[in-house]
């Protein structure tokens, strides 16, 4: 789930198609917001298109104008801080603006607005400013959709309550396992340095989920990452022989653990099939799957931008049998370092997908509630140990990143902080996708103001 795009192996026929799609970027404000709700910035003046640091550009407008969304376009991309002024009062605060920022802040009526550049890398120049003030696009089946380790559900108490109550779907993973004949496995625990039966464990989670958010779905995530028969495959492997010759056991045996345990749904995690085999044999028995489910049972898939944006990839069609996509818009790092910037994760990402013939409404925007050094490296640092340095406005920190037995090294790290999850959950609601998606529970912060739950509730009470 980690890693968006962590194959880099690619076949021959998925190489050229993902080459050509290499030049696809959204540049505009989708329709969704552009046709519904009108430009109240349109026909501003200005006093400057360029700058440098500390320098600073109005927008006026021909009279007072109410809005709660600016959108800012950037020629050179090099605005690294900025701040936005109304009436005097500093409204937002970002890092990067670059080709498309969508800001969404508090109602604000104002006849101008004041861009300062804290910080940059070189001349700036702004390319064109909207302002939209957006309204009635929570609809009441967005979902929040949270994946949730099963020994944290398994310990879940009453302090959990606040955060529990956001989301609309529980997503259990790391619990159950798939083995290439089709059967699946429930793994055991250690707790205070005692076993616990997987089923217990199991039975135990869901208990608690349901006692401190009772309305919320509970899906049940299948792995098959971890080899618990021997059978020495690979991932890729594993799957495609118990999705292929042994479908119908695998089949059997998802509707089983769904009717025994009560779950309302599977989904799987599968990272990642890389060859043009391998994702038809997985689109196909997620069809056979959901045929069998019948009414009543949910079916989803995490899947990468990478998998379902090139020719030769996931076949598009059989997404049609899924009742949620959960993107994994993250790990993807753009040419900053960042892995889940703005643009490329969330604006370009759902661009890119409805280009493919995606139906964005059954997409749930991963958010990250981690960070990634912008280096690369295989480290994931969790939001909660950084949120009170974050603060509101910030998404990047100085870490002392130690990857395995190395040394320990100072590198830039990149988190989702509050003000972003917000900018994120609002475009979701405000072009039409499905929900967002957590990546994952354990990592939000207690603190009440700082909790990225909290943002994304204030996101969708806004769009009410």
């Amino acid at each position: 789930m980690k890693r968006f795009f962590a194959i880099i192996i690619l076949c021959c026929v998925m190489i050229c198609p993902a080459l050509a799609l290499s030049g696809c970027s959204m540049s505009s404000t989708p329709n969704a917001i552009s046709k519904n709700y009108e430009n109240v910035a349109k026909g501003y003046a200005l006093n400057r298109i360029k700058g440098g640091e500390g320098d600073s550009i109005t927008f006026t407008f021909k009279s007072a104008k109410t809005f709660n969304v600016i959108v800012l376009k950037e020629n050179s991309g090099n605005i690294t801080n900025y701040e936005l002024y109304a009436n005097g009062e500093m409204l937002y605060k970002s890092d990067f603006i670059g080709k498309y920022k969508y800001c969404s802040h508090k109602t604000v009526t104002t006849d101008s607005i004041t861009l300062k550049v804290v910080a940059c890398d070189g001349e700036w120049s702004i390319k064109d400013f909207e302002a939209y003030n957006i309204g009635g696009t929570a609809q009441d089946d967005f979902q929040v959709t949270s994946y949730i380790l099963v020994e944290r559900a398994y310990t879940l108490n009453v302090t959990s309550a606040p955060q529990m109550s956001v989301s609309t779907e529980f997503n259990i993973f790391g619990s159950v396992y798939l083995d290439a004949d089709g059967h699946l496995h429930l793994q055991d625990y250690l707790f205070d340095g005692q076993s616990v039966d997987g089923a217990a464990v199991l039975r135990k989670a869901i208990e608690n989920i349901r006692k401190y958010n009772p309305a919320a779905r509970i899906t049940l995530t299948i792995l098959g990452n971890l080899d618990f028969t021997g059978d020495g495959l690979d991932t890729q492997s594993r799957h495609s022989k118990a999705m292929g010759d042994n479908a119908q056991t695998l089949i059997q045996e998802c509707l089983g653990i769904a009717q025994e345990y009560g779950f309302d749904g599977v989904s799987f995690d599968y990272e990642y099939p890389y060859t043009y085999k391998a994702n038809k044999i997985y689109g196909n028995f997620l069809q056979k799957l959901k045929t069998a489910m019948g009414e009543g049972k949910r079916l989803s898939a995490a899947f990468s931008l990478w998998n379902l944006s090139i020719q030769g990839g996931f076949p598009i069609d059989k997404l049609d049998f899924l009742d949620s996509i959960e993107l994994m818009a993250y790990d993807a790092f753009d040419e900053r370092g960042n892995h889940a910037s703005f643009y490329e994760t969330c604006a370009n990402a759902l661009y890119k997908l409805k280009k493919r013939g995606v139906e964005i409404s059954i997409v749930n925007l991963g958010l990250p509630f981690y960070s990634r050094p912008a280096d690369g490296a295989a480290f994931w640092g969790d939001y909660a140990s950084a949120a009170d340095k974050l603060g509101v406005w910030g998404n990047s920190l100085e870490l002392d990143v130690k990857i395995g037995d190395g040394e320990a090294y100072k590198a830039t790290c990149y988190y989702n902080g509050v003000q972003m999850i917000y900018d994120k959950t609002c475009y979701a609601l405000d072009t039409g996708a499905g929900g967002v998606m957590v990546w994952h529970y354990s990592c939000d912060t207690s603190d009440s103001e700082l909790s990225l739950y909290r943002s994304i509730n204030a996101a969708i009470t806004s769009r009410k």
